[in-house]
C-alpha cells in the first residue's frame, strides 16, 4: 500500500456519527490526520455525506489528503439492531419459514419464544418439508421438492419476499438447504430473499432458526441503509470499495453483508475495542502475551470488554439475545454499567452517602448539568472540578464548577468511581493477573488516569483521539473467515488433518473476500467431542487477514459506478418510524407484569390432581437444570414444547404417588417410564417429534398392557419433562407421577434405582422409537449393563438420538424402588430462584436454593464461589469427560471433573500443590450462575462466568448401601476415580410433596 492512500472509518450510533480519516502506515501508531464527532440526522445519506464533508474541511483541518486517495471507507452501524430493539414495522418484513425437517421439529413452531409484539409483525408463514440430516450426515428423509412448490405457492399468495430455510444439521451438510433455495428463487423470483441458516450461525435448532428469521427480516431495510451509506460515499465524491464492521472485530464486504445483515448487530463494542488496540499499540506490544480491557465510556454507559492478545475481543460463548430474541450467535463479551459523563450525582439527605448513576441526563447534559448552566450535579461536572487536563477544561464553562465540591465530596466520588470500575474488571478478568486498562469513549474523561489507582489495572491509558476510538476501530478492520465441521475422526492423526483441511479451507475463503495471503492468521482451531456418538467431534478454524486493498480497488473501479457494483435498489430516503408498540393496541408491549412469586401457589384439584400451569413449567425447567448436576441436557427446548401445548390449553394432571394405584386398570398397574437416550448435542439440533409417544405404544403392545402412568427415569435436565410431554391431552393424556429413578442426572440409563435393588435384568423389556419410522423392542438382556450397550450400538446407526420407554413397573415396586416427589422438588427449585430474583436476593440465591432443598448447612452447603478459568475436554466411549478450575478472589481453585455430569469438587487453597476432595458423587454437585441462580450446564462452561457451587445429599436410595455407592458413586465414572472415596455432604431431607402441601382434600 503506497504511502499517500487513507483510510476513513465511521460509527454511525444512535446519537452521535463518529468519523476519522487515517494514515494507515504510519511508522509509529495510527496517524488520525481528521476526525469528527456530529449528531446522527434521521436522513441517513444526508449525515454520511456530512460527516465526510468535516474531514476534509480545510478550515479544520491541516492535512492535504484528498478525495481520490481514499482506498476504502467501512462503516460501523446500529441501525439494524435497533429496528429489531424498537419493533419498527416500517424496517422490518414479514417472513416465511421453511424447515427441512422431517418428521421432527412440529411441537416448537418458528416464532415460539418470539416477544410478541415482534412476532406480531414478522411471523408470516411456515412450513415444514420432508428433508434435513443427521449428525452422521446421512439423510433423515430426502427432500421433497414437490412441498416445496406447494408451500411457496402459498407464500405467494401471502405476498411474503422473504424466505428463511431452516435445515437439520445442515451446518454439517448444506445440500438440502442450498437445493431449497434455489426452487424457492424459481418459483418465487429473483427478487425475494432466501436465507440459508447454515450461513448464519452454528449448531442449536431454535437459536440457528431465530438468527435466521431475524436476518430474513431486516434484508430489505438493509439494502435501503447501504444504499445511503453508498449514496452519501459517492455524493461527496468518493469513488472506493465500501466495508461494514461485523460482531467479532473484523469487516465484512458489502455483498456479504446484504446476505447476513444480522452479523453488524453488536458491532459497536467491538469497533471501540479494536480502535483501542491501534491507539495503545505500544501497550498492545508490551503486553503481547497477555490481553488488554477496554472501557467505551459514554454519556450512559460503561461499556467493558477484553482484547486477546490476538487483537480481537473476547466472545461470549454462551446464549445471546437481541430484542428478546433467544440465539447462539457470536456476540463480544461486554459487561456493562450504569457510569457515564452524564451520570447523575446525588447525596443522601439522612445518611450522607454518595451515589453515581445509574441514571443520566444523557444527551440533555448540554442544558442540566451544571457545568453548562444547569442545576443537576453529573460525573461531567465533578470530574471538571478537579481535572488538570486543558481538553477536560474545556468542557462546557469551568467556573462553573470551581470549588463547588469539598474535599470529601470529591474523595468520596473518585472512591466510589473506583469501586465501580474495579467490580467491572473482576467479571471481565479470567485471571487474578492485573491487566492494562484503555480508556476510550466521550465520556471516558471522567476517570483521570493519571491520578487513580485501579485495582486489577496493572496501568491505565486514556490515549489521544479516545473519543473515536469507534471510528478508527472500524476504518482498521480485518477481513475474516470461519468454517465449522461435525466429522468421524478415529485417532489423533485423523483429527489434525481434520483441522489442517479447515485451515486451509478458511485460508481460501478469506482469500476469496480480498485478503493479503502473507497477511493471514489463524487465530482460532479447536475441536470438541459430540457426547455419546463415537469418534465424532466438532472442529472449527478461524482466521484473519489484511485487506488487498489494491486487489479490492482493481475490481472495483472494473463495476464503472457504485450502485452498478452493488446492484442496489430503491432510493436513500428518510427512514420512517412507524412502531408496533404505536400500531398494535389490542397488545401490549410494556414490560411483562410482575409477577407474585413469592405467594404463587399451584392449583390441585379435587382429585389431588396437579394441573399445571405455565408459572409450573417456568419453575421445573429451572429446577431440572439444576438436578442435572451439569448433564441431562438443557431443558429449554422440551420445556418450551409443553409450555407451547399448555398455553394453547391442554392439560397435564400430575399424581401423587400413594395415588397412582387409583389409576392402574388391573392388579398392582403398570406405570412406564421415559426419557431420550443419546447424545444432547443431537437434541438440541434435531427437535423432537413423536419418538416419545412411539416408544411407550410400541411397548404396550408388545406387553400386551395397558399404561396406567407415566414417570421420567431420570428428572435432571430435558428429561425431567418428558413424562409432562406424555401427560399432555394431545399426545398419550397418562397421568404423570411425582417421582423418578435417579433423583439427578446420571451418564447411563443402568444407573437407576431398580438395578440397584435387583441382582438381575430389570430394565427390559423396552420400546425404542427414532421417530422416523425406526422402531424396536429389547425384549431381554444378559444384564442391564448389556442392554445399554445394545441400545446404545443401535443409537450409531438411526441418529443418536432415541425416544424410549422401560419396563412398565407395577405400584408397589413404584412405592419401593423410585425416588419420590422428584417433580416436587424441581419445582421448589425454580419457585426458590424466581422468588429471590423477584425480591432482588442475588446474593441469597445459594442459600435460597439449599433451603428449598432441605435447608442450608443440613442437606448440603455452598462450597465455593468465583470465577471459570480453565476448561478442559475430550471423548471417550461417548461420553465428554473434562474438568472445569474455577478460582476466588483468594486464589484458591476449585476443580470439578465431569463425565456429562460433575463427578467431584476439588479444593486446591492459595499456595497449595495438592487438592483435596470435599464431596463427590453420589452427591449432588450443581453449578449455577452467580446472577441468576440459574444452572450452568457441563456444555455452557466458559472462561470468565462467575459461577456459585452447591453440592447436596442424594435421595438416601443412593448413599446407604455398598452396591448403590458402587453404582452412582465415583468408581463408576471410570478407573481414574477407582481410588476416590464418598463421604456425604449432608443428610437427605425427603421433599414435600406439592400436592400434599397445596391439596384442599
Amino acid at each position: 500500500m503506497i504511502s499517500d492512500n487513507y483510510l476513513i472509518g465511521i460509527d454511525v450510533g444512535g446519537t452521535n456519527t463518529d468519523s476519522v480519516l487515517i494514515n494507515p502506515n504510519s511508522t509509529e501508531n495510527v496517524e488520525v490526520l481528521a476526525w469528527n464527532k456530529s449528531v446522527t440526522t434521521p436522513d441517513v445519506s444526508d449525515g454520511i455525506e456530512r460527516a465526510l464533508s468535516k474531514l476534509f474541511d480545510a478550515e479544520e483541518h491541516k492535512h492535504t489528503a484528498r478525495k481520490e486517495n481514499v482506498i476504502s471507507v467501512t462503516i460501523g452501524t446500529t441501525h439494524f439492531i435497533n429496528a429489531i430493539i424498537e419493533q419498527d414495522r416500517s424496517r422490518l418484513d414479514r417472513v416465511a419459514v421453511i424447515r427441512l425437517c422431517g418428521p421432527y421439529s412440529v411441537n416448537i413452531p418458528p416464532f415460539s419464544d418470539f416477544a410478541e409484539g415482534l412476532s406480531l409483525i414478522i411471523r408470516g408463514y411456515e412450513g415444514y418439508v420432508d428433508g434435513g440430516h443427521r449428525v452422521d450426515g446421512s439423510e433423515i428423509r430426502k427432500l421433497n421438492e414437490d412441498q416445496i412448490i406447494e408451500h411457496c405457492q402459498k407464500i405467494k399468495k401471502l405476498g411474503i419476499t422473504s424466505v428463511s430455510v431452516v435445515g437439520i444439521f445442515a451446518n454439517i451438510v448444506p445440500d438440502h438447504e442450498e437445493r431449497a433455495k434455489k426452487i424457492i428463487i424459481r418459483e418465487l423470483g429473483e427478487n425475494v430473499n432466501v436465507v440459508m441458516s447454515h450461513q448464519v450461525s452454528g449448531i442449536g435448532y431454535i437459536e440457528r432458526e431465530n438468527a435466521s428469521i431475524l436476518n430474513a427480516s431486516i434484508m430489505n431495510f438493509s439494502k435501503k441503509i447501504i444504499h445511503s451509506f453508498l449514496s452519501g460515499i459517492k455524493n461527496f465524491g468518493l469513488i472506493c470499495p465500501v466495508f461494514l464492521t461485523q460482531n467479532n472485530g473484523t469487516i465484512l464486504t458489502v455483498e456479504d453483508v446484504l446476505q447476513t445483515p444480522i452479523r453488524t448487530f453488536c458491532s459497536g463494542a467491538t469497533n471501540s475495542m479494536r480502535g483501542a488496540s491501534f491507539l495503545c499499540s505500544s501497550v498492545s506490544q508490551k503486553e503481547q502475551a497477555t490481553s488488554v480491557l477496554v472501557a467505551d465510556i459514554g454519556g450512559t454507559t460503561l461499556d467493558m470488554g477484553m482484547l486477546l492478545p490476538s487483537g480481537f475481543p473476547r466472545l461470549s460463548s454462551s446464549y445471546s439475545t437481541v430484542g428478546g430474541v433467544r440465539m447462539n450467535f457470536s456476540m463480544p463479551f461486554v459487561e456493562s454499567i450504569g457510569l457515564g459523563g452524564g451520570s447523575i450525582i446525588r447525596t443522601d439527605a439522612k445518611t450522607g452517602e454518595l451515589t453515581i448513576g445509574p441514571d443520566s441526563v444523557g444527551a440533555e447534559i448540554v442544558t442540566k448539568s451544571i457545568v453548562f448552566g444547569g442545576n443537576i450535579t453529573t460525573a461531567t461536572d465533578i470530574s471538571v472540578s478537579v481535572s488538570r487536563d486543558k481538553s477536560v477544561l474545556a468542557i462546557g464553562d469551568n467556573k462553573l464548577v470551581q470549588n463547588k465540591f469539598g474535599t470529601e465530596t470529591i474523595n468520596e466520588y473518585k472512591k466510589l468511581l473506583v469501586s465501580k470500575i474495579e467490580r467491572v474488571i473482576d467479571r471481565i478478568r479470567t485471571s487474578p493477573e492485573p491487566l492494562p486498562l484503555i480508556l476510550v469513549g466521550g465520556g471516558s474523561f471522567i476517570v483521570p488516569s493519571e491520578d487513580l489507582k485501579i485495582e486489577g489495572a496493572s496501568t491505565v491509558v486514556r490515549p489521544p483521539f479516545y473519543q473515536v476510538a469507534n471510528a478508527i476501530g472500524a476504518a482498521m478492520g480485518k477481513l475474516s473467515a470461519d468454517v465449522q465441521h461435525v466429522q468421524i475422526a478415529r485417532n489423533s492423526t485423523e483429527r489434525e488433518s481434520i483441522l489442517e483441511e479447515l485451515k486451509a479451507k478458511c485460508i481460501e475463503k478469506v482469500i476469496e473476500k480480498g485478503a493479503l495471503r502473507e497477511s493471514i492468521d489463524i487465530i482460532d482451531v479447536h475441536y470438541d467431542p459430540v457426547p455419546y456418538i463415537e469418534n465424532t467431534y466438532t472442529f472449527e478454524a478461524k482466521v484473519v487477514g489484511d485487506v488487498d486493498y489494491e486487489k479490492i480497488a482493481s475490481v472495483f473501479h472494473k463495476q464503472q459506478v457504485m450502485n452498478q457494483t452493488y446492484k442496489m435498489t430503491g432510493t436513500p430516503n428518510e427512514i420512517h418510524k412507524d412502531s408496533a408498540f404505536q400500531k398494535n393496541t389490542n397488545v401490549s408491549y410494556k414490560d411483562e407484569e410482575i409477577f407474585d412469586h413469592v405467594n404463587y401457589k399451584p392449583f390441585i384439584n379435587s382429585n389431588r390432581e396437579w394441573i399445571v400451569s405455565e408459572t409450573d413449567l417456568d419453575y421445573l425447567n429451572v429446577g431440572c437444570y439444576i438436578l442435572g448436576c451439569g448433564g441431562g441436557g438443557n431443558p429449554y427446548p422440551s420445556y418450551m414444547e409443553v409450555k407451547l401445548k399448555v398455553r394453547n390449553g391442554e392439560k397435564i394432571r400430575i399424581i401423587h404417588l400413594e395415588d397412582a394405584f387409583k389409576n392402574s386398570s388391573l392388579g398392582e398397574g403398570s406405570f412406564v417410564n421415559v426419557g431420550f437416550a443419546g447424545s444432547p448435542t443431537v437434541a438440541n439440533e434435531q427437535l423432537s417429534g413423536t419418538e416419545m409417544v412411539e416408544s411407550i405404544s410400541i411397548l404396550s403392545k408388545y406387553m400386551k398392557q395397558k399404561i396406567d402412568g407415566v414417570f421420567n427415569w431420570e428428572i435432571g435436565g430435558g428429561n425431567g419433562f418428558q413424562s409432562l410431554w406424555c401427560g399432555l391431552d394431545s399426545n398419550c393424556g397418562l397421568p404423570v407421577i411425582d417421582c423418578d429413578l435417579m433423583g439427578r442426572a446420571y451418564p447411563l440409563l443402568c444407573q437407576t434405582s431398580p438395578v440397584i435393588f435387583n441382582d438381575n435384568t430389570y430394565l427390559t423389556p423396552c420400546g425404542i422409537s427414532d421417530g422416523n419410522g425406526n422402531k424396536l423392542i429389547i425384549s431381554d438382556s444378559g444384564s442391564d449393563l448389556l442392554m445399554e450397550k445394545v441400545l446404545r450400538a443401535a443409537l450409531s446407526e438411526i441418529g443418536a438420538h432415541v425416544g424410549h420407554a422401560q419396563k412398565p413397573m407395577p405400584h408397589k415396586d413404584l412405592l419401593s424402588m423410585s425416588v419420590r416427589h422428584s417433580l416436587s422438588l424441581a419445582w421448589r427449585i425454580g419457585k426458590a430462584v424466581f422468588t429471590a430474583r423477584a425480591k432482588s436476593e442475588i446474593d441469597l440465591l445459594p442459600k435460597r436454593i439449599l433451603d428449598a432443598i432441605g435447608g442450608d448447612g443440613k442437606v448440603g452447603r455452598v462450597i465455593f464461589q468465583g470465577k471459570i478459568i480453565e476448561l478442559e475436554k475430550k471423548l471417550f466411549k461417548g461420553h465428554i469427560y473434562g474438568e472445569v478450575t474455577i478460582e476466588n478472589e483468594n486464589n484458591d481453585k476449585l476443580k470439578i471433573p465431569f463425565k456429562n455430569e460433575n463427578i467431584s469438587a476439588e479444593l486446591q487453597t492459595n499456595g497449595n500443590s495438592n487438592c483435596e476432595v470435599i464431596c463427590c458423587v453420589p452427591d449432588l454437585i450443581s453449578v449455577c450462575d452467580k446472577d441468576t441462580g440459574e444452572a450452568v450446564g457441563t456444555p455452557d462452561y466458559r472462561y470468565g462466568l462467575h459461577v456459585f457451587v452447591i453440592a447436596f445429599a442424594p435421595n438416601s436410595i443412593w448413599n446407604t448401601t455398598p452396591k448403590a455407592i458402587e453404582i452412582g458413586g465415583p468408581k463408576s465414572f471410570g478407573p481414574i476415580f477407582e481410588k476416590m472415596s464418598y463421604t456425604p455432604i449432608g443428610e437427605y431431607v425427603p421433599p414435600i410433596s406439592v400436592i400434599d402441601e397445596y391439596s384442599s382434600v
